[in-house]
């Protein structure tokens, strides 16, 4: 075995990269190209053996008062098990942050802690021997995070394991019952999902902005977009969720027309059977359901005066493809439109999009990994039917150890960088 520590081309890091099961699109090329077009300096370093490339990372870097810090957003990308080469990288990336005058340097990488189902049960025992395995190499391993953030990679996801589903009907099955019903309601209420263009991304910003304002959260800029836009390409897809009230208003009224219609001759049976109680009941079971129409038809006349136009936007997301997964990352709902489930319906076409593409994962990405209720989004996440993850977390390798320790204690004492 002969180890070399390079800095790989966009090719020879993008191969290998696509390829590796840890990868991911914050370790991807696509990812490195975003970066540098937003003025960032990543760089991509590998390992190399007998000219093969046998592990990899995007580094990016972020600068603090005392230095700047080398980032491995969900990297290095290597196999953990193989001693020798984790020994390796980690001595040699040193000497290569070193040379750059980095502080410290802080690994994240794409490995899993804990596994739960939705309710937060242990499906398997916390990986306690990846934390030994880091602190052997020297690292210091930061005291796990929960909650959500806009602004980093979250430390806790929720995923959907695609293998072995071929077909609409076999993925349907999989959802919980609620969805399946919400999917069923969208067929009900004529949405459509349309793919966006990259002059429909200041529509997009509307809907995402409108969203974060509404739970106060911090929302990407419409620059951010446009450049994940032009430098995913294929891999990103943006999407809206319609409704066409003219459409929608007419096939609700066309269903009260044949209501009236069953209604008119149950009136006239129990005209002439008045003793029969059958013809009372599906009377008013019809009754019923024509008085559900003629509210839905009622709002949406009402929705579609107050929006002055005839297709609205119900909700939106931006997803982002890799051959080893499809993740869901930014998204919005207008609050008027949310008895519309727009966001199972866009859910549900990715995931089946995944699926035929032969994509062995689906994303939801970050929940804040406590199941006590107070997550918002976990309920929404969890009922199309997969599991929780908590990554391994944050994990520290002073570069310059004395100067390092003078960071922390600022930071201690400070409280931010």
């Amino acid at each position: 075995m002969t180890l070399q520590f390079i800095e790989l081309s966009t090719k020879s890091y993008a191969d290998f990269e696509s390829k590796h099961t840890l990868g991911t699109y914050t370790q991807s090329i696509a990812q490195y190209q975003l970066l540098l077009k937003r003025g960032h300096k990543p760089f991509l370093v590998g390992v190399t053996d007998n000219n093969s490339v046998v592990a990899a990372a995007l580094v990016t870097t972020e600068i603090t008062r005392l230095g700047p810090v080398f980032l491995f957003d969900r990297g290095p990308l290597l196999d953990f098990h193989n001693g020798k080469l984790l020994n390796f990288f980690v001595n040699e990336s040193r000497k290569f942050a070193k040379q750059h005058g980095v502080l410290y340097m802080q690994w994240e990488p794409n490995v899993t802690y804990v596994k739960t189902d939705s309710k937060g049960n242990l499906l398997e025992a916390p990986n306690d021997n990846f934390l030994n395995l880091m602190a052997q190499q020297n690292f210091e391993h930061e005291p796990f995070e929960f909650g959500m953030s806009t602004t980093g990679s979250p430390s806790w996801e929720y995923v959907k394991k695609l293998s072995g589903l071929t077909d609409s009907q076999a993925i349907d099955k999989t959802y919980s019952k609620n969805v399946q019903y919400y999917l069923k309601k969208n067929k009900q209420f004529g949405i459509a999902l349309r793919q966006l263009s990259r002059k429909d991304l200041p529509s997009f910003k509307a809907l995402t902005q409108k969203t974060a304002d509404r739970l106060n959260y911090h929302d990407k800029s419409l620059d951010f977009y446009e450049t994940v836009y032009d430098t995913y390409g294929d891999q990103a897809t943006f999407v809206f969720a319609e409704l066409n009230f003219e459409k929608y208003i007419t096939s609700e009224n066309q269903k009260i027309i044949a209501l009236d219609q069953k209604l008119v001759k149950l009136q006239e049976k129990i005209d002439k059977y008045p003793q029969l109680e059958k013809f009372k009941r599906q009377y008013v079971e019809f009754d019923d359901q024509k008085q559900h129409h003629v509210k839905r038809s009622n709002v949406a006349t009402s929705q579609m005066a107050t929006a002055g136009k005839n297709i609205v936007t119900v909700a939106g997301a931006l997803f982002i493809e890799q051959p080893q997964e499809v993740t869901y990352l930014y998204s919005g709902t207008y609050e008027a439109y949310m008895s519309y489930y727009g966001p199972y319906q866009i859910q549900d076409m990715m995931i089946k999009k995944a699926a035929a593409d032969g994509i062995k994962q689906y994303n939801f990405y970050g929940i804040s990994g406590r199941f006590d209720g107070s997550d918002g989004v976990l309920g929404f996440k969890t009922a199309f039917e997969g599991e929780a993850r908590q990554l391994v977390g944050k994990f520290i390798l002073p570069v310059k150890p004395l100067k390092y320790k003078i960071y922390r204690l600022l930071k201690k004492i400070t409280g931010r960088n």
